[in-house]
């Protein structure tokens, strides 16, 4: 869920891009059981089966017995497939709960077929353009038009910062055309390229320029803000959010098993406290989910987190966060990122 990149068919399709459609390899076979699922809250013995990519905070409470004890207080299990591709395992029938971010949803109901629910967050989308300390750059319109700008994908994250230089600048933010020369390359060499000069930005998880930033080589623009900071004066709202990870499940399961979806939000509301409770210890301790190393790095890591920290402060979702959140396909639609005619998906709120 502190993933790099699903590298996964379904990035390839978003709308309005003119990519291929997602391969019927995937099957369409997104259901869970055709009982619906588990229902454990209910009284069924079946477990609840979630994808996520490798998690912290996870292995921190599995750890610590927090995992264990939240099942033999609920009855309930929860069966999980760790993998960085989380949505061909969902989308294959595997799972009843996934990981997955806004922006994507409203691609993966329109390939696949199936209505899904989403009904809490987790992490907030914390990609962000990077260039070398020493450029006078603080946002995309002070780069000179043709440059070349390294991104993570033809679409997903860079799609949603196409929306932001459409909006913020005007400007033509895409693979293959508009104003910039960009380039598709992995996170982790990115900020190599950025600080060799190779090219001018590049839009990077900050796990994989810490080690640079540190330095003081490179800088995050737009002063270091946050993508929900970044969304907030486009959509005229104070709003934390624009997710990088929601929990979302088929529409099939949740509306079958309404009280297990409340207790699993339960569980990760526990890890959301350990988290504020324990951050310099999980990071620490787990530092390949934070892509750290050295012990330079793991401080660098604390201190990037305590002024940009990544991770919801609840679990939890209210109406008005739910209406801000889903603004976010209103402008993708009305910047020319998403098409007209895609789905809007449903969020449910949980009461506590």
């Amino acid at each position: 869920m502190t993933r790099i990149s699903r590298r996964n068919v379904l990035r390839i399709a978003l709308l309005g891009t003119g990519a291929a459609a997602v391969p019927s390899a995937l099957g369409g076979c997104f259901l869970a059981d055709d009982d619906g699922g588990s229902s454990g809250a209910n009284g069924s013995s079946a477990p609840i089966r979630f994808a996520f990519a490798p998690e912290a905070i996870w292995d921190f409470m599995k750890e610590k017995g927090t995992i264990t004890k939240w099942e033999q207080d609920t009855g309930l299990k929860i069966e999980t497939s760790t993998t960085w591709d989380e949505f061909t395992f969902f989308a294959g029938g595997h799972g009843d709960i996934v990981s997955t971010a806004t922006y994507e949803l409203p691609l993966l109901e329109k390939q696949t077929k199936i209505k899904t629910v989403t009904f809490g967050k987790y992490n907030l989308l914390r990609i962000t353009p990077v260039t070398r300390a020493d450029k006078p750059y603080q946002t995309l319109a002070d780069i000179p038009k043709g440059s070349k700008i390294a991104v993570p994908s033809a679409v997903a994250s860079t799609l949603l910062w196409g929306m932001f230089a459409k909006e913020l600048h005007n400007l033509d933010f895409k693979v293959g055309q508009g104003d910039y020369n960009l380039v598709v390359e992995d996170h982790f060499v990115m900020a190599e390229h950025v600080d060799r000069g190779e090219v001018e930005a590049a839009l990077v998880i900050p796990e994989a320029a810490i080690g640079l930033l540190r330095q003081g080589k490179l800088k995050v623009m737009y002063d270091g803000k946050l993508p929900h900071e970044i969304y907030g004066p486009i959509c005229s709202c104070t709003h934390l959010g624009v997710m990088g990870n929601l929990f979302t499940a088929t529409e099939s399961w949740y509306d079958a098993n309404k009280d297990s979806a409340k207790a699993f939000l339960g569980l990760w509301e526990e890890g959301i406290k350990l988290w504020r409770a324990n951050q310099a210890e999980i990071i620490k301790k787990f530092p390949q989910h934070f892509s750290v190393e050295a012990d330079e790095d793991v401080k660098a890591m604390q201190d990037y987190l305590a002024a940009h920290d990544w991770f919801v402060d609840s679990v939890y979702m209210d109406q008005t966060w739910i209406d801000q959140e889903i603004r976010l396909y209103e402008l993708m639609k009305r910047s020319g990122f998403m098409d007209q005619d895609a789905p809007t998906p449903r969020f449910e709120p949980i009461t506590p």
